[in-house]
């Protein structure tokens, strides 16, 4: 087979596939489909054309369709597909992303979306097992991007659950290509530059190809936009600017009772705290998008080795890779959030007790984090045809994850109870030595007995200096794989024209992940930051099999009959043996109708993160139900919240200090889809294609944990507290802040719900069902073409059960805590996604229309003023002319109508669903390619 010539070919080819739903270029694709020869489609490994033979549904999209996107990074093209949903790690997402970009097909996670880069894996994301960096990917160098949208275990393994994304790389090209890019948005921020070069050249023997990549893309500030300029809450009917209830001057709180206090800023004098005026805006100092620079150097080769007459060819091929990805997150300040005790010797106690407090520490400017990641990858590997016309293929690839974090402004909390507590700052050994000299020597430098936490601007340099710590983990990964595959056919044993087709291999997979903790963490220096380090892995031994037998073709009413099936074959250290199998039927009355029909088993084992990660402390958005109670209509709810001494009109902040952790006694997720559908390619023109696939997946076992909403909701609505879930709140001394001293068990000094356990368990299950549709039309229209390729899905449910204790939640046209990330994020019935293009000479003018329809809040508390979110539509343009030979220029706005995210009361950051909606408005960008 001529692979250059077939990799050229199958580029504009595959968008004019019914099956695809692509977005490219279809008058490109007219010219060279007839060139396209029988490659390895998704889903399977047995070869065959993909113009429209594809039996399971595979959306395809190529290196057009990303340019006409305007996009830089394959994160944000991917997460606009309709298929995708739920809780996903991008720019948006400042509080707890550590750089990653995500994608989750059908909203079931990360982990559970298989991804693979030329069909091989990638390394895991350090302690994210099975989760991809999309950030390590340079877009430059993608050929088209494949998308299974059903379960594949049986053909690569574990985490394929919701199917498969595959990136095609460009290994055919030959010449050179320069390419840069540059966009702003309409406020003059969060800039975004693209600088790549690609070159290649081929003989008769062989080719290489040669790519380098650089992106940058500039922060934006959440004061930087009205809608997220200060954090919203709703105080008796009105949604006001509020904030954290860790404030600057020190909220704090007698430790004899749980009154709320501060000191006025402009009177002086002691008052109840109001959250309406003392609150502590957080979004000043915190990012909207996070600022990152990717560098990236990508190479392919392959060379024929040696022609073994009669016997087989023998071809050697290798891909090597390496990605630095420095980025950022900048979060409001730290607080002292585990209330240390101010003693009445502090000369600036208010009220000559004990007191707790929480002071934000707004002197320090914020807590900042980065990563500087380095991964390597590199495959190599041989292939051949066999004289029969079977062919093979060996492999081994290795992958090397390195992220070495560093975490500014963190908070050392014996140092900090020194600064308060005067007797403890001055305290001497038996030699009259002084225990902590570091903290006179702050203080004397300050020129205080003590830290004044109740005034602003007293925390100084040098007691930052000696009480902040730099927290720097490190996070390593490692990935090998060996793979054989041999494919080939039964030769004259057929029942039609067409040959029975048969796949097997083997393949044998070891990871491994190691996260070092920081010397200061390991002995308890630095306040929410786990000391533990912890390592793990795995090895598992792989079989499988596939076959294709054509039953029937050519005769009336049955054009085309075939039947698939394959199986799997897994052994894992860690889980032992599991096996899984697949069907697949294709039958084609007419030659412009075919029906498929996809039954599939799939698996997921436990990642190294589900199995050994130690209890981990983390903030967890969440909307406490005891927030102005005395408008609930539940007697038990009321009866609870006055047990826990709040009073009424309380509001409480959206934050409580949990434990996450791994489980060592996991088990595999087992799951079960199929999915059924129809395409037709009418014959009265070559130029259209429509599908409509059904698909089901259910998965049972799955690892997961319970929300915290679902935890507080349902321990307060019940009798005194009497159910299970409320012994999953372990108070505020398991993750070591202050109690509450009217509900320890429960609360911390400020309220929260502090201790929730959500641990790993195999106790959920999950059932989503939907439709998706595809369409594909090019015409002439005057001088030049239009083309339209189109695709929605429509949710029909997203049902999750977090054990057989909990109720059954459909959250398909709702907005609520995502059960695999716990993010409060959308999932709208339908999700469309369609251009509209037109090419004439020199010129190409395309339009995007995406839409997200409207979702309402899935538990809303009574009185919550925003719980709707209506139909959101983005329109993009972009613009491209190629006058001059091997020279382009394009350009384009997205999200031209300057569409803004909406508010909502149940919101997870920036007042809105940040991972659900654009948040940075009006963008523009241009682009120049030059080719020679």
């Amino acid at each position: 087979m001529d692979k250059t010539r077939l990799s050229r070919a199958i580029k504009g080819a595959i968008a004019a596939a019914a099956v695809t739903s692509s977005f490219s270029n279809v008058s490109i694709a007219q010219d060279v489909q007839a060139e396209v020869e029988e490659i390895v489609v998704t889903g399977s490994r047995i070869q065959r054309a993909t113009d429209a033979n594809s039996a399971t549904p595979i959306s395809v999209f190529d290196a057009a369709a990303l340019e006409q996107s305007g996009q830089t990074t394959l994160e944000d093209f991917l997460q606009d597909i309709p298929s995708m949903t739920g809780g996903q790690l991008g720019s948006s997402v400042n509080n707890g992303s550590a750089g990653l970009a995500t994608v989750s097909l059908r909203g079931l996670g990360a982990s559970r979306t298989l991804v693979l880069l030329n069909g091989r894996r990638l390394s895991s994301s350090a302690g994210a097992t099975g989760v991809v960096d999309l950030n390590t990917i340079p877009t430059s160098v993608i050929e088209r991007v494949e998308i299974l949208r059903d379960g594949a275990s049986t053909i690569y393994g574990s985490d394929a659950i919701a199917g498969v994304i595959n990136i095609i790389t460009k290994k055919g090209f030959e010449g050179a290509e320069l390419t840069a890019n540059y966009g702003s948005s309409t406020h003059g921020d969060g800039d975004e530059y693209l600088a790549a070069m690609t070159i290649g050249a081929a003989n008769d023997r062989g080719h290489v190809m040669l790519n380098a990549q650089y992106t940058k893309r500039d922060d934006i500030f959440q004061s930087q936009r009205r809608f997220s300029e200060c954090p919203l809450a709703e105080i008796g009917g009105n949604v006001v600017c509020s904030g954290s209830s860790t404030t600057t001057p020190a909220r704090f709180s007698p430790v004899a009772n749980s009154d709320q206090l501060i000191v006025d800023p402009v009177t002086g004098l002691v008052r109840d705290f109001d959250s309406t005026i003392d609150a502590y805006n957080f979004a000043d100092v915190s990012y909207l998008i996070t600022p990152q620079e990717v560098a990236s150097m990508y190479g392919y080769g392959s060379y024929e080795l040696y022609d073994w007459k009669d016997v087989t060819t023998i071809n050697a091929f290798t891909e090597l890779s390496f990605v630095n990805r420095r980025s950022d997150q900048l979060m409001a300040a730290e607080g002292t959030f585990w209330g240390p005790e101010v003693p009445v010797t502090n000369p600036y106690n208010p009220i000559g007790e004990p007191v707790n407090i929480g002071r934000r520490l707004e002197e320090t400017g914020g807590r900042a984090f980065t990563q500087d990641l380095n991964t390597w990858r590199g495959v190599v590997g041989f292939e051949g045809e066999w004289c029969n016309e079977w062919t093979w293929d060996l492999s081994y690839n290795y992958a090397r994850w390195v992220d070495a974090q560093i975490d500014r402004g963190r908070g050392n909390t014996v140092r900090f109870q020194n600064l308060l507590d005067p007797d403890a700052c001055n305290a001497v050994d038996s030699e009259g030595e002084f225990i902590n000299p570091g903290c006179v020597e702050a203080l004397e430098a300050s020129g205080v007995e003590a830290w004044d936490p109740f005034t602003e601007g007293t925390l100084t340099q040098e007691m930052q200096d000696y009480a902040l710590i730099t927290n720097s983990p490190v996070e390593r990964s490692t990935l090998r794989s060996f793979q054989a595959n041999l494919v080939g056919d039964f030769g004259d044993w057929s029942l039609s024209s067409e040959a029975p087709q048969w796949a097997v291999g083997y393949e044998h997979r070891s990871e491994d992940v190691e996260i070092i903790a920081d010397g200061a963490a390991q002995i308890g220096q630095i306040y929410f930051v786990s000391g533990d380090s912890w390592s793990g892995r795995y090895n598992v031994d792989e079989f499988y099999g596939e076959v294709r037998i054509p039953i029937m073709e050519g005769r009336p009413w049955v054009e085309v009959l075939a039947l698939e099936a394959s199986f799997r074959y897994s052994d894992y250290s860690t889980i032992g043996d599991d096996t899984t199998f697949g069907v697949v039927l294709e039958y084609a009355p007419l030659e412009q109708l075919r029906f498929r029909g996809t039954y599939s088993e799939g698996f997921r084992a436990p990642g190294l993160d589900d199995l050994y990660l130690p209890p981990t402390v983390s903030a967890e958005t969440y909307a406490d139900p005891c927030n102005d109670y005395s408008l609930n209509d539940n007697a038990n709810l009321v009866a609870n919240c006055q047990a826990d001494g709040i009073a009424p009109g309380t509001t409480i902040t959206t934050q409580a200090t949990g434990l996450f952790g791994g489980n060592a006694d996991l088990e595999a997720e087992k799951s079960e889809s199929y999915t059924i559908g129809i395409v037709w390619t009418p014959t009265f023109t070559d130029d259209m294609g429509f599908t409509l696939d059904y698909f089901n997946i259910s998965i049972d076992d799955a690892i997961g944990t319970l929300t915290t909403n679902t935890i507080v909701q349902g321990c307060y609505e019940s009798p005194n507290f009497s159910s299970p879930l409320c012994e999953l709140i372990t108070g505020a001394p398991a993750v070591g802040i202050s109690p509450s001293s009217a509900a320890p068990d429960h609360r911390a000094n400020d309220l929260t719900i502090a201790g929730q356990l959500l641990n790993s368990q195999n106790v959920a299950t999950f059932e989503t069902s939907g439709v998706d549709i595809g369409f594909d039309y090019s015409m002439p229209a005057g001088p030049g073409v239009v083309t339209i390729n189109a695709t929605a899905t429509y949710l029909h449910e997203w049902k999750y059960r977090g054990s057989s204790e909990d109720p059954t939640i459909d959250l398909a046209g709702y907005f609520g805590a995502d059960p695999v990330t716990t993010a409060i994020v959308a999932f709208p019935e339908w999700k469309f996604y369609a251009t509209l293009g037109y090419e004439y000479d020199c010129w190409t003018a395309t339009t995007t229309l995406r839409v997200d329809d409207g979702v309402n809040d899935f538990d809303p508390s009574e009185g919550d003023l925003a719980t709707h979110i209506d139909t959101h539509w983005y329109q993009d343009m972009n613009f491209s002319y190629y006058r001059w030979e091997n020279f382009t220029v394009s350009a384009g706005i997205r999200n031209m109508w300057n569409q803004q995210p909406p508010y909502v009361t149940n919101y997870d950051d920036m007042n809105t669903l940040m991972r659900s909606y654009d948040t940075v408005g009006r963008f523009f960008y241009g682009s120049v390619t030059l080719k020679f």
